[in-house]
């Protein structure tokens, strides 16, 4: 019994170890994909915005004066879920710079997709609807 109880315990701690958070998400700027957008930071952060709402991540927390949107996507049939944060950052009047970050909020889930790439695409397609 005690082992079996230990051994629940072992791979609880293993369970909860390998969660992320949107709180990790906002703090792994610098660690995702970066795209530069040849449009001003208004119209890119609206893009951003848009992107989101059309892949159905709910949108947790944005900031626009710091940059940044966090939103998730919760439990479903193949995932625990998914963190993105979306980083935009003016780099002059008409350049802007976008990050993606994509976590799953389970490490150990291998069906758990990445949105960066589906992201920028929902970016690009809003920026040549603008």
């Amino acid at each position: 019994m005690r082992r079996l109880i230990s051994l629940l315990v072992l791979v609880g701690i293993l369970l909860i170890q390998g969660c992320s958070t949107l709180a990790d998400a906002r703090k792994a700027e610098g660690e995702g994909v970066k795209k530069t957008y040849p449009v001003s930071y208004e119209k890119t952060w609206n893009a951003c915005n848009t992107a989101l709402n059309k892949l159905k991540l709910e949108i947790a927390s944005e900031n626009r004066e710091k940059g940044y949107i966090l939103a998730q996507r919760g439990m479903t049939l193949g995932s625990y879920g998914e963190n993105v944060a979306v980083f935009v950052r003016k780099k002059t009047d008409n350049e802007t710079n976008v990050e993606v970050v994509s976590k799953k909020s389970m490490a150990t889930n291998i069906f758990a997709p990445d949105w960066t790439e589906d992201v920028f695409k929902e970016i690009d397609i809003a920026l040549k609807n603008q």
